[in-house]
């Protein structure tokens, strides 16, 4: 990490990922914490892991329209921060969904209660990064040096998960209403698919590259429920430009574009109002040493508030 370090450095990075483009409303921290930690967010509600320092392991917190953030009560997760997801269950209510100890996990955020999904979780096979909406269940699993992409439901008639796709190296997923986003990597490039659940039509629809000295990456991308569309991240660490949120609309199959940062390792979608929520990092990664540098903090958990998709990409 030193030579993005020492460009980091010389482009005055201090607090970078907290400064809004020119005319833009700055962030709103919600939370500054000792670790890199992933968000999950659906209609106001934020939640992310914090690290226990006691502990070394990760409990779950939530904020509501950018309040304070209040524990969850669930079991810590060890080895990372949780996978967390929001959506729905068939009824609209939200829920989120994670795994624990390659075991995939259901809460009701009102209620604060807990379910393993005993029907989805492989007996043999670890199971990571599910995604909830209307109460199906999408996840992947690693099996035979691939990574598969399914989906299943935990009605009473529900035998198990069934298979969508498999590429060597599925980054992470998010589930729409009729259409899955998934994030393959292959090589120095990372690419966005849509794929429509029903019918199986599967379409590369955004892609990033890295070479030379720049990094580029591609955040888990996030239902937008009001526009039918998937929004994500694309950050490069390196030249510093082009750092976005970009917004597909399935109505269209049109690309959208508002000002980001080279900063964000995770990011969601908490509704118009509160807009993106995010954590970030020094280099966009989720090394435990990319918090703090020089005297500079770079982790915190932030709401942008309303974006404004009028940038070129």
């Amino acid at each position: 990490m030193t030579h993005l370090r020492t460009f980091l450095l010389a482009a005055g990075a201090v607090g970078a990922a907290l400064v809004p483009a020119a005319g833009a409303r700055a962030a709103t921290v919600l939370s500054s914490e000792p670790a890199p930690t992933h968000v999950g967010a659906w209609e106001g509600t934020v939640m992310w892991s914090q690290l226990d320092t006691a502990t070394g392991n990760y409990r779950l917190v939530k904020s509501v329209n950018g309040g304070t953030a209040t524990p969850v009560a669930v079991p810590e997760r060890s080895g990372g921060p949780f996978d967390i997801d929001l959506g729905t269950n068939r009824s609209g209510s939200t829920y989120a969904v994670y795994t624990r100890n390659g075991d995939i996990y259901r809460l009701g955020v009102a209620s604060g209660v807990e379910t393993k999904i005993t029907k989805l979780s492989s007996p043999t096979l670890a199971e990571r990064d599910p995604t909830i909406q209307r109460g199906e269940i999408a996840f992947i699993r690693r099996d035979g040096g691939f990574d598969q992409l399914r989906i299943g439901n935990t009605t009473s008639a529900t035998t198990g998960s069934r298979f969508l796709v498999k590429k060597p190296t599925i980054l992470d997923a998010e589930l729409g209403i009729t259409h899955i986003a998934y994030v393959e990597k292959s090589g120095n490039t990372r690419s966005v698919h849509v794929r429509n659940v029903s019918t199986g039509r599967d379409g590369v629809v955004y892609h990033a590259t890295s070479g030379a000295l720049n990094a580029a990456g591609i955040t888990k991308p996030a239902y937008d429920f009001e526009r039918n569309a998937f929004m994500w991240a694309r950050t490069n660490i390196g030249s510093n430009t082009g750092n976005r949120f970009v917004r597909y609309t399935l109505r269209g199959s049109k690309l959208t574009y508002a000002q980001g940062s080279p900063r964000y390792n995770s990011t969601s979608w908490a509704g118009d109002q509160l807009g993106a929520a995010t954590s970030s990092s020094l280099d966009a990664s989720d090394s435990p040493g990319a918090c703090d540098d020089a005297g500079a903090h770079y982790c915190f958990v932030t709401i942008t508030g309303p974006l404004s998709f009028t940038l070129n990409p």
